[in-house]
């Protein structure tokens, strides 16, 4: 049977359909094809078909044309859709709805691709002994961060909790929860106002409720999802209900300092919180530093520190020191000082 010219051509334009994709030129000459994923900081990301995910710096890429539309945030905020053509000169343009194409728009100028909404991470840790040792340990704790133009809403919470079985018997070693919300506008590319709560509870502490609320002013050195750092202080109120009687009772009535009758309190405070991370080996290793201050009838300051790597499609290791401080603790026959060591596995997105 004699093929026909429209035959081949049917079947040379299939094939070239099913073979496109994104294609990267870089500066070196170099091409990459696969599938851009997004850009944020000074490096881009792209699926390929011989691995998973690779990461190109920025600045090494010439141009590049895609086969879906894009997304793309400029350096002035502006966001535009369309699928990208190569252009001249470190650019590129963008075709919207097949009609026309932009002006070359300068690499340079390209703050975001495919900028990330909805972000978060959630991860759980623990240890469970039997036999001549019984113990078991939990900690859980997530983290969702929701992003637009001029706005921005972070929300999360952690859990720990430890019992030890002695002479028989269940003993609680560990309960408490924080939980937190901030909502943040923009009124420039750095500064932002913001509103905050916080909410802990403690029963070693015999805190049953701490709640903080406030509003104040923040600043963002650098944001991206490379390297962060902002700073934030304003005024807070703070309340602190504390259980009716201690946890642990001896000695409460036998005439120390110890109150058995425990008084809750409230007053006006400042908070200051610093946030950091930063990522390093083509985002192979994420370190991060969170630390948060209220100050008024007492003092009590939250630090987080560790690291994160991913591992595969999403699941990351984290290894994590927190602490905490309360001052008013002493009042109340308690350490002033918490310290928790964290090893936990997650899943991040």
């Amino acid at each position: 049977m004699k093929s026909t010219p429209s035959l081949k051509f049917v079947v040379l334009a299939l094939c070239s359909l099913g073979a496109q994709a994104d294609e990267i030129l870089l500066k070196n000459g170099d091409r990459i094809s696969g599938t851009v994923l997004n850009k944020s900081g000074k490096l881009l990301e792209v699926k390929t078909a011989y691995a998973e995910k690779i990461v190109i710096k920025w600045d090494a890429v010439q141009t590049l044309k895609t086969d879906k539309p894009l997304s793309i945030t400029l350096s002035d905020k502006q966001e535009l859709i369309g699928i990208a053509n190569t252009a001249a000169d470190g650019s590129l343009t963008l075709n919207s709805n097949g009609v026309y194409n932009t002006q070359p728009i300068p690499l340079t100028n390209i703050k975001e691709i495919n900028k990330k909404f909805f972000s978060g991470s959630a991860n759980i840790g623990g240890n469970m002994a039997t036999g001549n040792t019984n113990r078991n340990t939990l900690h859980v704790d997530a983290d969702v961060t929701m992003r637009g133009r001029d706005d921005k809403v972070t929300f999360g919470g952690q859990y720990n909790y430890a019992d030890a079985q002695v002479a028989g018997k269940n003993e609680l070693n560990a309960r408490n929860f924080q939980m937190y919300g901030n909502y943040s506008h923009f009124f420039s590319d750095r500064a932002y106002g913001y509103a905050h709560g916080l909410f802990t509870n403690d029963r070693f502490q015999d805190i049953q409720l701490r709640s903080a609320f406030g509003i104040g002013a923040g600043y963002e050195i650098f944001s991206s999802e490379d390297l962060n750092l902002s700073f934030e202080a304003g005024p807070d109120y703070v309340n602190v209900n504390r259980y009716d009687h201690p946890y642990i009772m001896t000695g409460c009535q036998n005439g120390t300092n110890k109150p058995c009758n425990l008084p809750d309190e409230a007053s006006m405070a400042g908070r200051w919180a610093v946030n950091y991370n930063q990522s390093f080996f083509n985002r192979g290793v994420q370190l991060f530093h969170k630390h948060e201050g209220i100050i008024g009838n007492g003092l009590f300051v939250r630090t987080r520190t560790g690291f994160n790597m991913p591992l595969w499609s999403g699941i990351q290791f984290t290894n994590e020191v927190q602490w905490d401080y309360y001052d008013k603790n002493a009042d109340f026959g308690k350490k002033t000082l918490d310290t928790r060591y964290l090893f936990s596995l997650g899943y991040g997105w």
